[in-house]
């Protein structure tokens, strides 16, 4: 499974892309913005290739995500590997106010450009569909899974 994150913008407060499972679009996403030097909980992932595992730790939001969103949720996927960070997980939320760092996905996107402010919706709906995708295959241990983030290079 060859999973794709091309980034298009990036307004100062929030970066957009395109998550892509082998070739094909499969959902937007929302991140925290550029920056030179990291800052915690307010900084996108930097380009590269990670490998995503699943984080098996009962924290106080795994549980509560657990019991909210029914049995097809057990643990976070996370984004391993990343330079100077930790704990960034593949999550739902609607703007950088949710990301602390983490990588959101969503099936629509706002942009509002007469106000620096992106959102998605219907992220909890992409997410399910990427977690009953990808979870699965993580959990059976036979494949592991990258995450190649970029900008993609336009001709």
């Amino acid at each position: 499974m060859q999973i794709t994150l091309d980034r298009f913008s990036d307004n100062g407060d929030s970066t957009l892309g395109l998550l892509f499972i082998d070739n094909k679009f499969f959902s937007f996403s929302l991140e925290d913005e550029y920056r030179k030097v990291k800052v915690p909980g307010e900084t996108c992932i930097p380009e590269g290739l990670y490998e995503l595992k699943i984080q098996k730790t009962d924290t106080p939001l795994t549980i509560k995500h657990r019991a909210a969103y029914g049995p097809w949720f057990k643990y976070h996927i996370e984004i391993t590997g990343i330079p100077n960070f930790q704990g960034v997980y593949i999550h739902s939320g609607s703007d950088d106010s949710h990301t602390e760092g983490c990588l959101l996905l969503g099936d629509i996107l706002y942009n509002h450009y007469t106000y620096p402010a992106n959102e998605l919706t219907d992220s909890l709906k992409a997410i399910k569909r990427f977690y009953e995708l990808v979870y699965p295959i993580l959990d059976a241990g036979k494949e592991k899974i990258f995450l190649r983030v970029q900008y993609p290079k336009l001709a």
